[in-house]
């Protein structure tokens, strides 16, 4: 029978990382034969027919599922050889027995942190508190750590650094033990060689196998296999000897520029994704049509362009809103009138994705004269420009500072060819210059420097007599209103644009129409009303819609449902292009600014309703009140497709949906709770905290009929006592269920809801879907009145 070749080689599988070769490095030194492969150029078949006596999985870009090979070649392995996992390749363990890798809450890319650890496996003979170096955005969730797991190093706060399988030799640590930086880096790679076996029950230590280089130097305090002490990183060059030719430590800029070479080389060299297969992709026709970005920009320099810029992080600030859903971002944008959407496409320092930004470009499909993408990125090669046409960019942003003037200028020529005017970055004189020389049609001059990521808000000013007529001048960075904006016109800018300070306002709409210096104030549909607003339900016609609305109606419910009440979705249609056009309102000015809820943060589990004010802002500018459409038990796709045709600006959920599927739906959702007799304020509330409910707009309280199939629309009335309490517990309630003129005023003093809603108690007598004009104006007189005592 044959035997096995002997275990020899130690299999490295390399996740397009520059730190590999430093792992190479540590694991070669102490004696490994280390065969390295990428790991998407090697098979499992592959890697199982090397025969290896132990495994390492490098660090690299992205989550654990870019990771390709590397996930099943631990699956494989474990609980036959050792294997380690360093960074990407400790979250892949984390995921694969069931963790979850998340966000780490910071950025961090050349951190040094203390670690604190349990002294065994890797960490045997290590010195607690020592620094380790770190460069991850992401990280295991500790919450989420895995039975068959054990956490075995941690910094401040608890944070996974280090984790190891209860019964396989497997042990992972999150940050990076083979950098200059880290001290103890040596031991733990030293001590994960000497081990010997699949299992810790047969494990053996073999101190054979570990071979200990020479120490750096022959003086000093460097200790062999304890790595390399911070205190001596300053004065070592990289030979690690010390002298003049220190090793400088690169600059934010020039450290992403070096990542987004690595990144597109690796994106390159993906199946399916080469140069040849993004330039096939345009010439059959699969990028979206792209408009003149130049062209845009003056034509909404009226006097000043605003470019709104979505990125959820950055180097200088870390996470801004991490949550943020860029289409849904791009379309509060779009409604409240910038001219471009800047889209952050940059993975590791930015948190962006070229997919936010084809997202952004489909969403914007909806929009009439729709502003310019902006692909706003470190963009290093002709890879690029491709990605950004073929993703939907009209531009994208060419950085002086990283870029020769051949490269600019071959990047200008290429993006041309593509239909894309791009702007050009400058951040002094000689950047501003050059961008000159070379032909830049568009500049920005950014006030924050790239290299420092210092601020100085004269840059834009002190640069603006450069420019030459025809150039169109942006300023970048730093701008917070509408005095930088003044400023900036002044000096001859023709647009701004606006970042952090966007991504952090509550009202996008509002905050754009600062910087215009248009009035949010004026044209509004109504004063701030006392007390709730109305909701009338149940419109079945253009003139009931008209009525309503001159009865004092904030909200006009259209029934969907099956009912007496019930219109189709072009019935719904013609009711509003007929209320619109007896206002004098456009369909663009209908849909001005769409109410958006915010994306709930990871975990949350409380939800978070629509206030009265939020309600308000909605209504803001428009002539006309919000229009909710009522859904029972629908299809996603048909209230889908109400939505588009009629222009809903709500959705109400009156049957048995289930509360989560308002995710799926592309306006808030109110929600109603149907309330019997037997029902008390904490059964109702139970079912409003239900973690189910997050994601919802609102929730409304309507009467409960026993033996009914569609309820609704009975003019029963249920307990207030029982409203009350759930909107003294701080929920903004829509209160509805037997509502009528004589009824109303005591409902508005004993609930003081958001909203009232009423549908039959505001109709002729006998005919239900008819509205009677006097009933109407009498009703919203009580609310009125009501809400002044």
């Amino acid at each position: 029978m044959a035997t096995s070749s002997p275990r020899t080689k130690t299999l490295l599988i390399d996740n397009y990382d520059s730190f590999t070769w430093n792992v190479y490095q540590y694991l070669s030194e102490m004696g490994a034969d280390v065969v390295v492969y990428r790991n998407d150029q090697v098979s499992l078949e592959e890697c199982i027919a090397l025969n290896p006596r132990n495994v390492v999985i490098s660090p690299g870009p992205g989550r654990p599922a870019d990771a390709a090979i590397s996930n099943d070649v631990i699956r494989h392995f474990a609980g036959k050889i050792p294997v380690l996992g360093v960074c990407l390749g400790e979250q892949c363990m984390f995921e694969i027995w069931g963790g979850t890798v998340t966000y780490a809450g910071e950025i961090v890319h050349g951190k040094t942190t203390p670690v604190l650890h349990d002294g065994k496996g890797l960490y045997e003979g290590v010195e607690q508190g020592i620094e380790c170096t770190r460069y991850h955005s992401l990280a295991g969730d500790a919450k989420t750590l895995p039975a068959e797991l054990v956490l075995t190093s941690w910094i401040e706060g608890g944070m996974v650094m280090g984790i190891r399988h209860r019964e396989y030799v497997v042990e992972g640590v999150q940050y990076h033990p083979e950098s200059i930086a880290s001290e103890g880096g040596r031991k733990i790679f030293a001590n994960f060689l000497k081990w010997e076996g699949g299992t810790w029950g047969d494990l053996k230590i073999r101190d054979d196998l570990v071979k200990w280089p020479s120490p750096v130097r022959a003086a000093g305090k460097l200790r062999p296999g304890d790595g390399i002490a911070l205190s001596e990183v300053s004065k070592m060059n990289s030979t690690g000897a010390s002298g003049t030719a220190s090793n400088e430590k690169k600059t934010i800029l020039e450290t992403i520029h070096d990542q987004r070479l690595r990144d597109v080389r690796h994106a390159a060299t993906q199946p399916g994704q080469s140069h040849f297969h993004l330039q096939r992709s345009i010439a059959l026709g699969l990028a979206p049509p792209n408009i003149d970005f130049a062209a845009r920009v003056l034509a909404s320099a009226q006097p000043v362009a605003v470019m709104g810029e979505i990125k959820r992080a950055s180097p200088s600030k870390g996470d801004i809103d991490i949550c943020a859903h860029a289409a849904t971002q791009a379309l509060q944008y779009a409604h409240g009138g910038t001219a471009v959407i800047s889209v952050l496409t940059e993975p590791t320092w930015f948190k962006g994705s070229l997919e936010d930004m084809r997202q952004v470009r489909a969403a914007l499909d909806t929009v009439p004269n729709r502003p310019a993408v902006l692909r706003k990125d470190f963009i290093v090669d002709r890879y690029q420009v491709l990605e950004a046409r073929l993703y939907g960019a009209d531009t994208l942003l060419l950085i002086v500072a990283i870029l020769t003037d051949a490269q600019i200028a071959d990047l200008l020529t290429y993006s041309r060819a593509l239909g894309m005017e791009p702007m050009v970055e400058v951040a002094n004189e000689a950047e501003m210059r050059r961008a000159i020389d070379l032909g830049s049609k568009v500049i920005g001059v950014n006030n924050r420097d790239l290299h420092t990521f210092a601020m100085d808000m004269n840059r834009t000013s002190n640069l603006s007599s450069m420019v030459p007529q025809g150039v169109i001048l942006v300023a970048l960075s730093g701008i917070t209103g509408r005095k930088d904006v003044e400023t900036y016109v002044k000096g001859g800018a023709k647009a701004v644009l606006v970042g952090e300070a966007l991504m952090r306002s509550p009202d996008k709409g509002a905050f754009i129409g600062n910087l215009l210096g248009v009035s949010q104030t004026a044209d509004k549909h109504n004063a701030a009303p006392a007390g709730p607003l109305i909701k009338m339900c149940g419109i079945t016609s253009v003139e009931d819609a008209i009525s309503a609305t001159e009865a004092g109606a904030n909200i006009l419910g259209l029934i969907f449902a099956k009912s007496a009440r019930n219109v189709t979705a072009e019935r719904a249609r013609e009711i509003a292009a007929g209320l619109q056009k007896h206002l004098g309102v456009t369909v663009e000015e209908s849909r001005k600014r769409p109410l958006v809820l915010p994306i709930p943060t990871a975990g949350s589990r409380t939800p978070t309703f629509l206030s009265k004010s939020e309600l308000l802002t909605a209504m803001d500018g428009r002539k006309a009140p919000l229009l909710v459409g009522v859904f029972s038990n629908h299809s996603a796709a048909e209230i889908h497709s109400a939505v588009e045709t009629v222009g809903l600006d709500l959705i109400q959920f009156h049957g048995d949906e289930p509360a989560d599927s308002a995710f799926l739906l592309p306006r808030p959702v109110i929600k109603a709770i149907h309330v019997f007799p037997a029902d008390t304020a904490a059964s109702v509330l139970a079912k409003v905290r239900d973690p189910t409910y997050v994601g919802l707009g609102g929730v409304l309280l309507d009467s409960a009929a026993t033996g009914v199939v569609q309820q609704g629309g009975s003019g029963a009335v249920f307990d207030w006592g029982v409203a009350a309490k759930v909107e003294g517990a701080g929920v903004p309630l829509w209160l509805a269920g037997g509502l009528a003129v004589g009824n109303v005023g005591d409902a508005v003093k004993q609930v003081r809801p958001a909203v009232v809603d009423v549908c039959s108690g505001v109709e002729v007598d006998g005919k239900k879907g008819v509205k009677d004009v006097t009933k109407m104006k009498s009703f919203v007189k009580a609310v009125r009145e009501a809400s002044t005592c």
